[in-house]
């Protein structure tokens, strides 16, 4: 089944910055072949869902095993059947193009 949407991974470390964790996660990500995009407080996630699961569950035990001691992930996806998503411009490319056009 293809899906998309977003995944949010959070080390949770008395640590101040979680760069060293996220950047293991952005690697495992782009190793994945998944499309994705990142941006501050996740990761846009696209794919057939048992790589997205097995692409999650790499990435909170990346982190676990960084030394953080606890991480939490939250994931957010959809699946439709009445279009092909694959095919779909993203939704943010979308409303970009709707407002070039759109002269207000």
């Amino acid at each position: 089944m293809y899906v998309s949407g977003e995944i949010q991974v959070v080390p949770i470390s008395p640590e101040v910055s979680m760069t060293r964790y996220i950047a293991k996660v952005k690697c495992i990500i782009e190793a994945s072949g998944l499309e994705h995009t990142m941006h501050d407080s996740g990761t846009n996630i696209q794919g057939e869902y048992a790589v997205i699961a097995r692409v999650v569950e790499q990435c909170m035990q990346s982190v676990l095993d960084s030394g953080s001691p606890r991480v939490l992930c939250y994931l957010k996806l959809g699946a439709r059947t009445d279009k092909d998503s694959a095919k779909e411009m993203p939704a943010a490319d979308k409303v970009k193009t709707y407002l070039a056009l759109d002269k207000h």
